[in-house]
């Protein structure tokens, strides 16, 4: 089966090929990689990898390496977004391979400009005549490269509190990365399954809930500051003005954090064997790794 990945580099696409490395030693595989991607990490692995240097983002990419080689399965595990182009550039070559996708439970927010481009891409993959699976996961967390969870640790052993914009009743269900990478194993070694299935964690808590935990597990009180959530957009926007990608807090996660996000995952769990850890297990691990790393 010959396989190409993107985002080798990236969190879920690392800990993909980490457990291919261990379960099937010097599998053969094409990353697509930028010129600029560090792959020292990936280098020590027992796989045999192939590195494709473009951009996922581009067509031009995409026909370039489709017209040199044919893949039976492609793991897109980067931007949704960039499926529209994959697809066109599969249907002006006529292939049809098999698509592994990563999306996001995004899909569902009722934000429509956070949520648009998402459901415009999955739009697109419902009409490729080819299978695919489209996995949908919720806030990913479990690693120092996540971007929501890892942070809020930090902060809350930094500072000793936490900002609350709104009543922070919001339902959460993170899932941890390595549950994740597990599926991604599963689905590569059971070339048959297809289907879009949503990948929630094992516990369902408030936000408030996910606060009192994190406190109790790096065993320092976090204070839980209430804030109006219209205090809160407000300094977002303009921090977001002043400081552009380097702010800390960005009116999306404001938004979307007022939302529900908590999934079932019966479907996954039936056909995927997806069975997620708790959250409290995932966050002490997370923790123990934060500390031995010396972060906290």
């Amino acid at each position: 089966m010959k396989t190409l990945i993107t985002g080798a580099t990236g969190l879920m696409g690392a800990l993909f090929l980490e457990k291919l490395a261990k379960n099937h030693p010097s599998a053969e595989i094409s990353c697509l990689i930028r010129p600029t991607s560090n792959c020292s990490s990936l280098n020590t692995l027992n796989l045999k990898l192939n590195y494709l240097t473009g951009d996922s983002a581009k067509s031009e990419t995409w026909r370039h390496i489709l017209s040199e080689e044919t893949f039976d399965t492609i793991f897109h595990l980067v931007q949704l977004r960039h499926v529209p182009t994959i697809l066109d550039s599969l249907q002006t070559l006529g292939q049809i391979p098999r698509l592994v996708i990563i999306g996001t439970t995004g899909v569902y927010s009722k934000y429509n400009q956070y949520s648009v481009e998402y459901k415009t891409a999955e739009t697109r993959l419902k009409s490729y005549p080819g299978p695919y699976c489209l996995l949908r996961p919720t806030m990913i967390y479990g690693s120092y490269r996540d971007k929501n969870i890892h942070k809020l640790i930090r902060f809350c052993h930094k500072y000793g509190f936490f900002p609350v914009f709104g009543p922070g009743n919001n339902l959460l269900q993170p899932v941890h990365a390595d549950d994740l990478a597990k599926t991604l194993l599963y689905l590569w070694e059971n070339p048959h399954i297809a289907g879009e299935y949503d990948l929630s964690g094992g516990t369902v808590v408030s936000f408030r809930e996910l606060l009192a935990l994190v406190s109790q597990l790096i065993s320092k009180p976090v204070r839980q500051i209430s804030l109006p959530l219209k205090f809160g957009i407000s300094m977002a926007r303009i921090l977001e003005a002043i400081l552009k990608t380097r702010s800390p807090v960005k009116v999306e996660q404001i938004l979307r954090l007022q939302e529900d996000k908590a999934y079932p995952h019966k479907a996954a769990q039936k056909d995927l064997a997806f069975y997620p850890r708790s959250l409290e297990e995932g966050l002490r691990q997370e923790v123990e790794l934060m500390r031995k790393k010396t972060v906290i």
